[in-house]
């Protein structure tokens, strides 16, 4: 009986440890979509990076905290993606917020 309880305690242990390795990382995406296809999106980022993400019948589209269809997506607004992926090359959209257009910060005058 302690044997089975051993043996049963150490591949749940074992199992459990394989669950964490699974696991995707979160990415937040702040920028303004360069390309939008059936299921891809390009973000542009205020470094200059283009970073593509996969759209899926899950992805939450909202403006003003409204839902709105994907077909709202166009190149040039300005959005924020959350998505999950083991790295920024292979990352699946949870939720796109349309917000309004990023400008940078006025000059300082001298």
């Amino acid at each position: 009986m302690t044997r089975r309880s051993i043996l049963l305690a150490t591949l749940i242990a074992l199992g459990l440890g394989v669950i964490p390795s699974r696991a995707h990382e979160a990415f937040r995406i702040v920028g303004t979509i360069t390309t939008m296809k059936a299921t891809q999106l390009g973000v542009k980022t205020k470094e200059g990076r283009t970073v593509y993400a996969e759209l899926t019948k899950k992805t939450i589209v909202l403006r003003d905290k409204t839902k709105v269809p994907a077909s709202e997506l166009k190149p040039g607004l300005s959005v924020v993606v959350d998505a999950l992926g083991d790295d920024d090359s292979d990352l699946t959209i949870k939720q796109v917020r349309i917000v309004p257009a990023i400008t940078p910060p006025p000059a300082a005058k001298r």
